[in-house]
């Protein structure tokens, strides 16, 4: 007689292995079917912390110089969703360079913290592994937990399955994603030849077969009024054209930058000069600290761009209040903040302000516009290294701004 078959009982690591296999195979199954990204991003932490025992996590992807969270998952998600990490020393931006995972039992005792005052407090474990492709970091995965040590060899190797099946779709939806982008600025661009161009064109081309054909005839008041408004429309053209030609590159991806170093509290005190002559009822107020180090920028871009917060700010501010320009330094950066009194902005309209399009519905009621100046500030300051900022003015009105990096100084002392 046949002795019976002896039935094994699965082990723990054999139960965790299926799990996880079924894990990506699942995060795949889905990717596949997706284009919309965070979607994708969300739903891979969702089936992730079905298997692993976390408290959060989140999926941030590179963005130009920044670590941007696109999903999250957990008791901290809402705080961290959205949140930016510029390129610098950090747990995230080393995992993501030196393309090496992290873990950590207790953050306090390694000298880190989550970002978040919430997350600060209550998160004792942290595992967070790059997002690669073709060998470069592009977003990281992380999870964390309240318990200390948490985490295992084994989460480890997991999230590692996770993220080499999500880089592919992550590159596909990046693609997508720049596809899409590239035909909304198409379409801006035409919209804005079509709509903003012809009125100044059409006033130019009226008033200047006005002056040809009764110019003589005309009192000088009318004929003086009639050509300050040939200039202005002209002036107002020109802008427009030098902000389609930013929205040209962007949309090819091609805003080059050709630096030198700058004067920055000289350079802003000329183009608020030539401000006031063109706006002679506004009143400019410039202040600057002593000493300021150089800047490495494009001069014609930080014209433009300067000449764009001005004129924003005049726009939705009244002529009887003055508008500030403070323009300091702090580390490595020159920053220049224009100030008004004017119908102020929220912090949700701030957090959009530079988005192409966008205007919040205030500054719809306040003052025609076509909703491109401050995306064309924004895209020529991060081709120049530096960043932007819009946010409430404390007692009423808005600061708008920008910081751009210090030249580099030249330490070599060659012999004669």
């Amino acid at each position: 007689m046949d002795a019976p078959e002896r039935t094994v009982a699965p082990t723990m690591d054999s139960i965790r292995t299926e799990a996880a296999t079924r894990l990506i195979v699942e995060i795949a199954a889905a990717a596949s079917g997706e284009l919309d990204l965070d979607q994708i991003l969300h739903q891979a932490l969702d089936r992730l912390r079905r298997v692993v025992r976390l408290t959060g996590g989140s999926i941030a992807l590179v963005e130009g110089d920044d670590l941007i969270v696109r999903a999250a998952v957990g008791p901290f998600a809402a705080e961290a969703l959205g949140q930016r990490l510029p390129r610098g020393p950090s747990r995230s931006w080393g995992v993501i360079e030196r393309l090496q995972p992290y873990r950590t039992g207790d953050l306090a005792r390694d000298g880190g913290r989550m970002r978040g005052a919430e997350a600060a407090r209550a998160v004792h474990s942290w595992l967070a592994v790059p997002i690669a492709r073709r060998g470069l970091g592009i977003g990281l995965l992380e999870i964390d937990s309240t318990e200390a040590d948490a985490f295992e060899p084994a989460d480890e190797e997991l999230l590692s399955g996770v993220v080499a099946v999500l880089a592919g779709h992550v590159e596909l939806a990046a693609h997508h994603e720049a596809d899409r982008r590239s035909a909304e600025l198409r379409e801006a661009f035409v919209g804005v030849i079509s709509h903003e161009l012809r009125t100044p064109i059409t006033t130019i081309y009226g008033l200047a077969r006005i002056l040809r054909q009764r110019g003589d005839s005309l009192e000088p008041l009318a004929r003086s009024d009639a050509i300050a408004d040939i200039e202005a429309e002209s002036e107002r053209l020109y802008r427009l054209v030098e902000d389609l030609l930013v929205l040209s590159r962007a949309e090819g991806g091609r805003v080059a930058i050709e630096a030198e170093p700058i004067n920055m509290t000289r350079l802003v005190r000329r183009i608020v000069d030539a401000e006031a002559q063109r706006l002679p009822d506004r009143r400019f107020l410039v202040s600057a600290h002593a000493g300021l180090p150089l800047i490495e920028a494009e001069t014609t871009y930080v014209e433009q761009v300067v000449r764009n917060f001005l004129t924003n700010a005049a726009k939705y501010s009244e002529p009887s209040e003055a508008i500030e320009v403070v323009v300091d330094a702090t580390d490595d950066r020159v920053s220049v903040r224009v100030l008004d009194r004017g119908i102020g902005i929220d912090d949700e309209a701030a957090e959009k302000a530079f988005e192409l399009f966008y205007r919040a519905p205030e500054a719809t009621r306040a003052a025609a516009g076509a909703g491109i100046g401050l995306f064309v500030c924004r895209q020529l300051v991060e081709a120049m290294d530096g960043r932007t900022w819009m946010r409430p003015r404390d007692g009423g009105g808005t600061e708008g701004g920008f910081w751009l990096p210090v030249a580099p100084i030249d330490d070599d002392i060659g012999d004669e």
